[in-house]
């Protein structure tokens, strides 16, 4: 390992002061799990999870993504290897159960429609106890999807079979999605719903978090954070009413003694709605210890459906057994097809506000959503998407989970996503169009107007460079403010002095989130009439 591996540079040295004395370490370990990277077909890429060396082919170009397709044992060789990492999660997940057995695993991908079918044998079909596992098979198809990519092969939509069937073939009742609301065409409420708080275990009453931390940073208390960030955003731009699922009281718990800003959507729901047992308490007679985790997913939904809310935006952070296994995605659900494109504007406008941001313009985000099976999508009757921010298993996504700039503007990407869908308009890049070479009369001037595309915030500033100038110190720098969306981006070009002359100017519009354009280049002559 290089020594330059581990030093870090300033932000890397600032990021390790906020994440403690071991955060140089496993920075170190994770750059240099990322040097081990795709060296023609054969050299594999080098993944950690618990322990085990996860090692995949790499796929270097389209061509050899075509030939694996068509060449059976390199085909064979990532199915194999990708069923032994399923294998290996599901036998330690089982495991940490207290069951001991094998199931068979079988996974076959389809390259052209971009998915993965993963099969499992008799032994393990989950039911409605534990959630049917979406906190296991949904962060495993992350795995995977991950895994695959790494090796060359996009994958999109990833299906779990248990002995052949669905788990909807299984319990079609339960696991039916409820007729959809008809859409309004204007929106006047929204429910965030930010993951996940305290649980009581069975029959012990044991207070618990739902989610690990092995990094340091709890998914728990940091969500309504980034739902605090969010729901003032929706509130100033998009002018909705922000209901949330959770409690935000620093006052304690009765029963717990722990704040209410930490407690779960169920027992702030049992607080509003004691009544309504139906919204918060699905499983009181279920053995699993945990069963009021399964009670909390249904909590949320259940919540929108009562106060008939015009969409639910779900905010969570994501993990992984394998700590290299980063970045932002925005899930559906696989039966709401017609959601993929508030989810698809949504994701969207996160990458483009993000990688706006000084230190984020390589953050991983993914070109398109996912389909999934999470209960709060299924369950709402209205437009439901989930936001997996980034990964709190991961060291550089944690030090960007921290980040009151990344914060900020993740939550700017999903108003702005969400507003764009529901004004029916494309998230499209800001871009200025070509600007043509302009001719000025000496002791004159002119306007020109500054045409852009995508959907910018305002105010705009567009800033003009100075690329060349025919007579030095004759120009000068400068800018204009644009604070009207509804009015013309209009430039005034000056010429005040008396003699002939170029300039070359560079144009950059930046908006108010940081979103900025490439350069444009135009000529500015001032002639004499």
């Amino acid at each position: 390992m290089e020594i330059s591996d581990c030093a870090g540079s300033v932000e890397d040295r600032r990021r390790d002061a906020a994440q403690g004395e071991e955060a140089p370490q496993r920075r170190c370990a994770y750059r240099h799990m990322e040097k081990s990277t795709m060296n023609g077909m054969r050299l594999a890429s080098a993944v950690v999870a618990c322990g085990m060396i996860f090692g995949l082919p790499a796929l270097a170009s389209e061509a050899q993504v075509e030939k694996a397709a068509e060449d059976p044992g390199i085909y064979a060789e990532v199915v194999a290897l990708l069923e032994r990492e399923v294998a290996s999660q599901l036998t330690r997940h089982l495991q940490e159960k207290g069951e001991l057995r094998q199931v068979s695993v079988s996974i076959r991908l389809d390259m052209k429609k971009r998915s993965m079918t993963v099969s499992f044998g008799p032994g393990y079909r989950p039911g409605p106890g534990g959630s049917y596992d979406e906190l296991f098979l949904i962060p495993m198809a992350s795995s995977l999807r991950f895994y695959a990519e790494k090796s060359g092969l996009d994958v999109d939509d990833i299906d779990f079979l248990f002995e052949g069937k669905t788990l909807e073939e299984y319990y079609p009742e339960d696991l039916a999605v409820p007729p959809q609301v008809r859409a309004k065409s204007t929106h006047a409420s929204v429910l965030v719903s930010a993951s996940h708080g305290y649980i009581s275990l069975h029959p012990g009453r044991e207070w618990k978090f739902q989610r690990p931390a092995p990094l340091g940073v709890q998914e728990d208390t940091l969500s309504p954070v980034y739902g605090d960030e969010l729901q003032g955003l929706i509130e100033q731009r998009s002018g909705l009413t922000v209901h949330r699922a959770r409690s935000r009281s620093t006052e304690l718990h009765p029963e717990s003694g722990k704040p209410w800003e930490h407690m779960s959507s169920r027992y702030h729901l049992k607080a509003l709605f004691p009544e309504r047992t139906d919204m918060w308490n699905e499983f009181p007679n279920s053995p699993e210890s945990d069963r009021e985790k399964d009670e909390d997913i249904r909590a949320r939904p259940n919540y929108a459906n009562h106060l008939g809310v015009d969409v639910m935006l779900s905010l969570h952070t994501n993990g992984s057994d394998s700590a290299i296994v980063r970045g932002t995605e925005v899930y559906y659900h696989q039966a709401k097809p017609q959601d993929k494109p508030l989810a698809d504007s949504i994701l969207c406008s996160m990458r483009e506000i993000i990688r706006a941001q000084p230190g984020y313009q390589s953050f991983p985000i993914r070109e398109g959503s996912n389909a999934a099976r999470h209960g709060e999508n299924r369950i709402g009757t209205m437009p439901s998407v989930l936001v997996e921010t980034a990964y709190h298993s991961n060291p550089d996504d944690v030090a960007a989970l921290q980040d009151p700039v990344f914060r900020t503007a993740s939550m700017k990407g999903v108003e702005k996503g969400y507003r764009l869908w529901a004004e029916g308009k494309r998230c499209q890049p800001l871009a200025l169009q070509p600007i043509p070479d302009i001719e000025v009369p000496v002791r004159s001037s002119r306007d020109f107007d500054l045409s852009h595309g995508g959907n910018p915030q305002y105010l705009l500033v567009a800033e003009f460079s100075l690329a060349s100038c025919s007579q030095p110190g004759a120009c000068t720098p400068w800018t204009v403010t644009f604070a009207d969306p509804g009015k013309p981006s209009t430039v005034r070009l000056f010429c005040n002095g008396s003699s002939p002359g170029v300039a070359r100017w560079g144009v950059v519009l930046r908006d108010a989130d940081g979103v900025a354009t490439s350069p444009a280049e135009f000529t500015q002559a001032c002639v004499r009439v």
